[in-house]
């Protein structure tokens, strides 16, 4: 069962009336990709603190029998892919992490969120693949990333609103 609340604040239509006669939409646009950046910057840095980190880069990614191993120019806590940010229906947002489809030399890294269970499969020459536990850190920045979006945004709108209207309008 769901439920719903209509809240009419006296006089906001009139102060988003006003920021939007002063303020272009591009401006707002910049402003809410500076707020989500920030924010893709800030999760990025919560993932690398608990993502798993080798203490030999030499001894990380894949191992194929009979094959070199493949070793990755860097740690994958270092190489936290950060999505361009794109904006919908007056949506703003920006993804962080490895996506199921990545393939990229630290693409084992998006095990951790879901984790794996050990199995043998004939592709990998009927070797067990080893359990890898799952983390799921993407999932527990979550409400961290989302609180320091609404700090952060209030803080930026804060200063779009007193550019606007004067800091004696308060």
């Amino acid at each position: 069962m769901g439920s719903s609340i209509f809240m009419d604040f006296e006089g906001f239509a009139d102060v988003q009336k006003k920021l939007l006669e002063e303020t272009s939409e591009a401006e707002l646009k910049k402003l809410n990709k500076k707020i989500i950046r920030a924010g893709q910057e800030q999760g990025a840095e919560i993932i690398k603190r608990n993502l798993p980190k080798s203490v030999d880069l030499e001894k990380s990614g894949p191992q194929r029998s009979g094959k070199v191993r493949k070793t990755p120019s860097d740690h994958a806590v270092n190489t936290i892919p950060i999505d361009n940010i794109k904006s919908s229906n007056g949506q703003t947002f920006g993804f962080i992490g490895w996506r199921p489809s990545d393939n990229e030399e630290n693409f084992y890294a998006k095990f951790f969120e879901e984790g794996v269970e050990e199995h043998s499969t004939p592709y990998n020459y009927n070797r067990k693949v080893p359990r890898i536990k799952k983390l799921g850190l993407f999932n527990k920045a979550n409400k961290e990333v989302a609180t320091f979006i609404n700090e952060i945004g209030l803080a930026e709108y804060s200063k779009k609103l007193e550019e606007v209207f004067g800091s004696d309008n308060q």
